[in-house]
């Protein structure tokens, strides 16, 4: 049996040491240059109320990423860019881009300087399709600057700054209207706590010699990792959800699948059952503390759930997984099934 007092330097030692294994790519994973800025933190990005025309519908995707316009109208409305150009035209006939202005990257080119529009000539309209509908990305919405500002005061909700985008409709000029806001987070404090109790709480399960009960706990977490997941590829509404989930969740992915083969063999009370269930556990683990524990002391976050329920879903991921570490690696039977008849002498 594994006593109380050796359960806690055990949960240190696991949770040091995915953060130590962890945490170098997934830092070099944040400071990629095509991971959205915005997913996760203080900065916020929202609409204001805007006296658009008629029939036209707008929203804001993902923090800022991105912009989503639909003309359900009878007149054609121009949508400008950020240089002042006449981008597209959205309306009954569907959507067109200009081909008289330069092409835009297509990430957004968010790290080119602004510079003054140039000089162009009348639009050469090209219908792309009979939809009335345009999503496009636009510097003025997005924080492109890398790195959040050095607000004055950080425990303050202030405006960072203002931004508008220009349509335009019968010769009348029009504004979608929006700012950016530094938002405080929370005291990630009672999600520590409740992520540590959740730890204890499973590892104590170690000290029962019933091995299919590590199969409740496994359930929870390859439930709650799955929602946890779903609810943030869904809340990139600005990318596709099928090129979010094999560029940043295969991994995610494969350790759920693990997870899943694992709670079918601990409640059959198999030998290899806690060697699929350790895996998945510190996969799911590492990348509840590492990549998605921020949550707990940030303000924003793009996940399609309340950003409160979110945060109590990572620490519940968190802490059942490093408890599942703790009691799977000091089960006291690791040479049989804990219900297993001995053999005749």
């Amino acid at each position: 049996m594994t006593s109380p007092s050796r359960l806690v330097p055990r949960l240190v030692a696991v949770m040091v040491t995915l953060l130590v294994v962890f945490a170098p790519p997934a830092l070099a994973h944040d400071s990629d240059d095509d991971t959205p800025p915005g997913l996760v933190g203080d900065l916020r990005s929202s609409l204001l109320e805007s006296t658009l025309p008629p029939g036209v519908e707008v929203r804001l995707l993902e923090n800022g990423e991105a912009l989503w316009l639909r003309n359900t109208g009878r007149t054609p409305v121009i949508v400008f860019d950020d240089e002042g150009g006449s981008r597209y035209l959205v309306g009954p006939q569907g959507l067109a881009v200009n081909d008289a202005l330069p092409v835009r990257d297509p990430d957004g080119d968010r790290d080119r300087p602004h510079q003054p529009p140039a000089p162009v000539g009348q639009p050469r309209w090209r219908w792309l399709s009979h939809d009335s509908t345009v999503q496009w990305q636009d510097h003025t919405t997005q924080w492109d600057q890398g790195t959040p500002p050095a607000a004055a005061e950080q425990g303050r909700d202030h405006l960072i700054r203002a931004w508008q985008v220009g349509l335009r409709q019968d010769g009348r000029p029009y504004e979608i209207r929006g700012e950016w806001r530094w938002i405080p987070g929370p005291s990630p404090l009672p999600w520590i706590a409740l992520t540590a109790l959740m730890a204890v709480g499973v590892a104590l399960l170690a000290r029962s010699r019933r091995k299919w009960l590590l199969a409740v706990p496994m359930v929870v977490l390859v439930t709650a990792g799955a929602s946890h997941a779903t609810a943030m590829i869904l809340g990139r509404d600005a990318e596709n959800a099928g090129v979010v989930l094999l560029h940043d969740y295969l991994p995610v992915l494969a350790a759920l699948l693990i997870g899943l083969s694992s709670i079918v063999l601990l409640a059959a009370g198999l030998r290899n059952a806690r060697w699929f269930a350790t895996l998945a556990a510190a996969g799911l683990g590492a990348k509840a503390l590492v990549l998605d524990s921020a949550v707990w002391w940030s303000s924003t976050s793009v996940v399609a759930v309340p950003v409160a329920l979110d945060r109590f879903t990572v620490a519940v991921s968190a802490g059942i997984a490093v408890g599942l570490v703790v009691a799977l690696l000091t089960w006291p039977a690791a040479s049989g099934s804990a219900g297993a008849t001995p053999p005749p002498r």
